[in-house]
């Protein structure tokens, strides 16, 4: 199957600020793994980037 890579780029600013606030939340917890700690910091920096170029493009938040 086939996949739109115009259907993958439509993900809305609030779902991304969402999701950061979930690496947020987990970034917190004392219990995790260096390896945990890493991934999720990689993962909010992506997303945090991914949040600058639809502000910067003037996207809303819907």
């Amino acid at each position: 199957e086939l996949i739109n890579m115009a259907s993958i780029n439509i993900v809305k600013l609030r779902t991304l600020k969402q999701t950061r606030a979930f690496y947020n939340y987990e970034l917190k917890k004392e219990g995790l793994t260096g390896k945990e700690r890493i991934s999720y910091l990689l993962a909010k920096k992506s997303i945090e980037k991914i949040i600058r170029e639809k502000e910067n493009s003037g996207e809303k938040e819907k």
